[in-house]
């Protein structure tokens, strides 16, 4: 017998199948698209999508085997299919004005009010439609946590027709989408809807960079997490590097990062607003403002939720630093900021690194 199966092995090749995300995104009738990054969300072609019963578009960044986004377009006055679903999701409305009307078993509908810049995140398999109030298509993108959700149990009635009520994460309570925060400490707030996101008040952050400002905020009871990000004219960040599936989206201002693994080029990506991208698992990435406004970005990620952590992917380690401090940085670093900036007549505020001896 085991004769036998020590020669079958070795006649027999094992093909590994595609993971079932995979295998399902090509199977909803709508594009996917597998890119490094996304110049402008508003000009993503999209097509019809039976499931949600409007216009759509998978894209996949790097690494998005725990995180990966989909786009999504609402006709002037019409409304999306009732959905739910056992994973995650962050809804940013790209552009556009309307409502989400959320529903769980036991509990009045809620109603949620968004417009151009604003997030929420529907809670967890509760059933949710999109209407669009404004004369104009209204574009929403979502990033979900899908990827690990179906990979998991690989089993698409589970994840979309399952019955399951979560009331340990939402109870319709009339005040959960009024766009009031709840201060946690430092720089982290509770809240269900940020109206818009540029507007939202951040505080200083020196630690990532010179006239760095953010706030992290724990939304819906999500595990998955978000931040905001801002940095003035100017100025550029910290070079960093963390696990994968963190999406970028510029709300504001014009630049550009530069990402490279450790050892191999870096990668110049231009950004503006309606850009995005995510830094592959373990890159290096920095982020230059070469504008003559102050850049914000929105961050939405596979977990780390200041309420609700939960580890996923590298989160550290690989025998370097997951921070390169200003003096430690390559002196063409600021000598290519320079240039850029010299491209649009913008004064550079943020002062020369006085590199140590390895840098």
């Amino acid at each position: 017998m085991s004769d036998t199966m020590n020669t079958a092995s070795v006649e027999k090749k094992f093909v590994r199948p595609k993971p079932f995300f995979e295998i399902w995104q090509k199977g909803e009738g709508i594009p996917v698209y597998d890119l490094f990054y996304v110049e402008d969300m508003m000009k993503v072609e999209l097509g019809h999508w039976d499931r949600f019963g409007c216009n759509g578009a998978f894209v996949n960044l790097a690494d998005p085997f725990l995180t990966s986004a989909i786009i999504i377009e609402i006709a002037p006055g019409g409304k999306t299919n009732p959905v739910r679903h056992m994973f995650e999701t962050w809804c940013f409305a790209v552009d556009g004005e309307g409502e989400t009307i959320v529903e769980q078993e036991g509990c009045p509908a809620n109603t949620v009010s968004w417009g151009k810049r604003s997030l929420f995140g529907p809670p967890l398999n509760t059933t949710y439609h999109h209407v669009n109030r404004s004369s104009k298509p209204a574009r929403i993108l979502m990033v979900t946590n899908a990827p690990l959700t179906m990979n998991l149990y690989h089993n698409e009635r589970f994840v979309f027709d399952n019955e399951f009520v979560f009331d340990d994460r939402y109870q319709g309570e009339n005040s959960y989408f009024n766009g009031e925060s709840d201060y946690l400490g430092g720089r982290v707030t509770k809240i269900n809807l940020i109206p818009d996101t540029l507007k939202f008040r951040l505080l200083n952050w020196t630690d990532r960079g010179f006239g760095a400002t953010s706030f992290h905020m724990s939304m819906s009871e999500h595990t998955m997490a978000c931040h905001l990000s801002e940095f003035e004219v100017g100025t550029y960040k910290k070079c960093h590097r963390h696990g994968p599936g963190a999406h970028v989206i510029i709300l504001a201002g014009q630049g550009y990062s530069m990402l490279w693994k450790e050892g191999e080029e870096p990668t110049k990506v231009d950004w503006k607003e309606n850009s995005l991208f995510a830094p592959p698992e373990w890159w290096f990435h920095q982020h230059f403002n070469t504008g003559s406004s102050p850049a914000r970005y929105l961050a939405l990620r596979r977990g780390g939720s200041p309420e609700h952590p939960i580890r996923l992917g590298m989160t550290g380690g690989g025998g370097g630093p997951d921070q390169i401090e200003y003096n430690q940085e390559g002196r063409w670093v600021y000598d290519l900021y320079l240039e850029e900036l010299k491209k649009n007549g913008v004064e550079i505020r943020q002062p020369r690194p006085e590199y140590s001896e390895k840098a």
